[in-house]
């Protein structure tokens, strides 16, 4: 038997990558951080534009049950880890 990666669903665009892929968001008591930690998780495309979709389609939100204000977005959205300026997997 051999062991595999982890695979995780992007909330953006709902398809399954490796979890080194995507980049996991978490809620915290403070608001929204990056990285692994405790907390409830969501994974995203590690593209600004995944993030950008995440955020239109409102699928932050849901998969950690917590709404965002525009401030927490910006701050999240400026700290953001370098990457590809489009989604590296193809158009969702």
């Amino acid at each position: 038997m051999t062991l595999s990666e982890p695979v995780r669903t992007c909330v953006a665009c709902r398809r399954r990558f490796p979890a080194s892929a995507l980049v996991r968001l978490r809620r915290t008591s403070d608001g929204l951080a990056l990285g692994p930690g405790p907390g409830r998780g969501a994974w995203v495309g590690p593209s600004r534009a995944c993030l950008e979709l995440a955020v239109k389609r409102r699928a932050l939100g849901r998969a950690l049950r917590f709404e965002a204000n525009a401030a927490e977005l910006a701050r999240l959205h400026d700290s953001w880890p370098p990457g590809p300026p489009d989604c590296p997997y193809g158009p969702v």
